[in-house]
């Protein structure tokens, strides 16, 4: 799936949320080790079963997956 992509290079890394297939809202970060932080933080808070991905916007590639299930949090690498 293509993500959107920017040509910003403020803050090139965004997070998605893959479940309603839409980027998630003020979360765009300068730095990569910042935006999985971020994405372990809004994961933490979402219902079972949400999916956030961190992506680069300037290239629009995948940089990893955070999974919430009822008694953990998965990571998938890219």
């Amino acid at each position: 799936m293509p993500y959107p992509k920017s040509e910003s290079p403020v803050r090139p890394y965004h997070l998605w949320n893959a479940n309603d297939k839409k980027p998630v809202r003020y979360r765009y970060y300068s730095d990569s080790k910042r935006a999985h932080m971020g994405a372990l933080y809004e994961v933490r808070w979402a219902e079972v079963g949400v999916t956030i991905e961190v992506y680069n916007a300037r290239s629009g590639r995948l940089l990893g997956q955070y999974t919430l299930h009822a008694t953990k949090i998965t990571f998938l690498g890219a």
